[in-house]
């Protein structure tokens, strides 16, 4: 297949892509998030009597709507690009989900419709009718949230695609097995609650610092309270990432070995790394706070709980080159966690909550967790590298040497696991090294394979 592939001003291709598709994610993402906790806000509210919930909800949807209209106008943008800068892409990919992407539409309709007609312009008119006006609210959230479903599903497809991807000459309209991929219920659940975490800790920090600076009384308590009830519920949302993260990473060191290795040790792990530090600053100002603004003991054993759940993990990971050795690993992992404990248990709750320096370690937390979420989908993408979809298509701008990087990944890291086990052999006749390794039993690669993975080493490791 050979359609024109329009060239791209200034930057490559990849640089524009990334760039509306990370304009349009963030604010996709919020308007779900807002969408999904408005009505709740709303019911807790009305079965409370507290006008408080009932304010915090109708400004979360005023501010939706505010973004719902640069969002929409990013997301249609996005399909027109990719049509023009990734056509063979796009024509056999849609060939395959059609029928799903429809439906993502009528979701989309559904979406607005009932949020702007049914619950934003209704909120004052259906006061005295609260019940009706709340399922509104859900019924707007769930169509959200089939958007969201559509594409998760869509897009996980392209990191552990089940089936292969079809051409255009064959009209396939959607298939099942590739919609349900192996990733996509972890990405899915991942992202929802990634979400609701990152939207309440960066919302909730931005009120704090709000609360900061209003001098009347009633807005000051109004804007603190709001503060803390978001930045809690984003604090105790973070504890399902790590879970269905570990899950997800399993996936794809199943599925997608290259790309696992490649988020790993490999070319995405810088990035990888950041977001990582990026977690663990949200982590520990989010779960610092929580100690020092609550005194139940209930929640402290809660956070402490989640705390030895997420530290669990690392029992499973094999020891980090950094760490010194596994003794040195094992002692780390094990250790700085039961510190963190102590420190939140003994010092923190006997801090004041009420200083200046928390509302700016909140927000430090939100605008943190706001970073993690975005670098998380930058290396979903470039884990596939050179593929646009993982051993399907190849993207225009791919590179002979990232074709190499790949081949020799899959070809070889079975046997020696890890993207830097080449480090040792520097210096070595790597010509000689691969052909030893093709004598082996079992090992099955071409002249061509051989000589492209013996001049990427030596390329790559002189």
């Amino acid at each position: 297949m050979d359609l024109p592939v329009i060239p791209t001003p200034i930057f490559p291709r990849w640089v524009w892509m990334e760039e509306i598709t990370y304009s349009h994610i963030p604010i996709a993402t919020m308007i779900t998030a807002f969408m999904v906790l408005a009505p709740v806000f709303e019911y807790v509210g009305y079965r409370l009597k507290d006008e408080r919930y009932d304010r915090l909800a109708k400004g979360l949807i005023w501010f939706a709507m505010i973004l719902f209209s640069p969002g929409a106008a990013l997301g249609t943008g996005i399909p027109m690009w990719i049509m023009g800068a990734y056509p063979e892409f796009w024509s056999r990919w849609t060939n395959l989900f059609f029928w799903p992407l429809i439906g993502q539409f009528v979701f989309f309709l559904g979406e607005v419709i009932f949020l702007f007609f049914f619950y934003y312009l209704m909120w004052d008119l259906l006061r005295n009718r609260k019940r009706l006006h709340i399922f509104f609210g859900v019924v707007a959230a769930i169509f959200g949230l089939m958007v969201q479903f559509v594409w998760d599903a869509v897009g996980s497809y392209m990191l552990t695609p089940s089936v292969p991807l079809p051409g255009i000459e064959t009209a396939v309209g959607w298939s099942a097995e590739a919609f349900f991929n192996p990733s996509f219920p972890y990405l899915f659940s991942h992202r929802f609650f990634g979400n609701i975490s990152y939207v309440m800790m960066l919302v909730g920090g931005y009120f704090a610092l709000k609360a900061a600076r209003k001098k009347e009384e009633g807005e000051k308590e109004y804007f603190s309270w709001a503060a803390d009830l978001m930045f809690t519920i984003g604090v105790v949302a973070f504890f399902a990432m790590p879970v269905l993260g570990w899950g997800y990473a399993r996936i794809l060191q199943i599925h997608s070995p290259v790309a696992f290795t490649a988020i790993m040790g490999g070319h995405a792990s810088p990035n990888f790394t950041v977001k990582m530090v990026m977690v663990l600053v949200l982590a520990v100002f989010g779960i610092t706070y929580l100690f020092a603004r609550y005194e139940s003991r209930a929640l402290h054993g809660g956070l402490t709980a989640g705390i030895m759940l997420v530290s669990s993990f690392f029992w499973i990971h094999p020891p980090l080159a950094v760490a010194g050795g596994t003794v040195a690993w094992r002692a780390l992992h094990t250790g700085v966690p039961i510190l963190f404990i102590a420190f939140c248990w003994f010092v923190a709750r006997k801090w004041d909550h009420t200083a200046k320096v928390w509302r700016r370690v909140m927000f430090l937390a939100g605008m943190a967790a706001f970073v993690a979420f975005l670098i998380g989908g930058f290396v979903r993408s470039k884990a596939r590298q050179p593929y646009t979809v993982y051993k399907e298509i190849l993207k225009p701008e791919s590179t002979a040497a990232e074709e190499d990087r790949f081949l020799l990944h899959e070809r070889c890291l079975y046997c020696h696991p890890g993207a830097k086990g080449f480090d040792g052999h520097r210096g070595r006749d790597w010509e000689s090294l691969v052909q030893a390794e093709r004598d082996r039993p079992g090992v099955d690669l071409t002249d061509d394979e051989a000589r492209r993975i013996a001049d990427y080493l030596a390329e790559q490791y002189p």
